[in-house]
């Protein structure tokens, strides 16, 4: 296939709007695939969201952001230290190892992250009662992202 044609197919591709393009000629196939859009908006639109909100606290009295800040400062907050998948039992069926309310020590297992098919066993960084859980089980989390919220003893 002609490099002038595989241009020609990829113009078509563009102006239309298509995201992909799948042709066969004789013992040929050529699969053309734009890159999608959407990206771009994807990783706009979290930008946006606290632009939004922005205004909306602006609009309220500024004691109201305020308020929330104020209970997370005596909150530790957990963090992964890898990208992987959240398991909160030790497999399925079996009790998750903590719910809000239980007491933790530094030390034990919180959770476990699934990261390269390796488990790794997520340690409570420091004592105390586990106030939220931020994460469901299974739930594939990103480096550094909140994993509980513990009141320090």
């Amino acid at each position: 296939m002609e490099t002038t044609k595989i241009a020609e197919l990829a113009k078509i591709l563009k102006d239309n709007g298509l995201t992909k393009l799948d042709l066969t000629e004789g013992d040929n196939r050529l699969v053309l695939e734009a890159v999608s859009a959407p990206v771009a908006p994807a990783v706009v639109v979290p930008a946006a969201v606290p632009v939004e909100a922005v205004p909306v606290a602006a609009a309220e009295a500024p004691a109201a952001p305020a308020a929330p800040a104020a209970p997370e400062e005596d909150l530790y907050e957990q963090k992964t230290p890898l990208v992987g998948t959240v398991y909160m039992a030790p497999q399925a069926g079996a009790a998750p190892y903590v719910a809000v309310g239980d007491h933790v020590a530094a030390g034990d297992t919180v959770c476990i992250v699934e990261s390269m098919k390796m488990f790794n066993e997520i340690a409570a960084e420091c004592s105390g009662t586990i106030e939220e859980i931020c994460v469901n089980n299974g739930q594939i989390v990103e480096y550094g992202q909140v994993l509980f919220r513990i009141r320090e003893d």
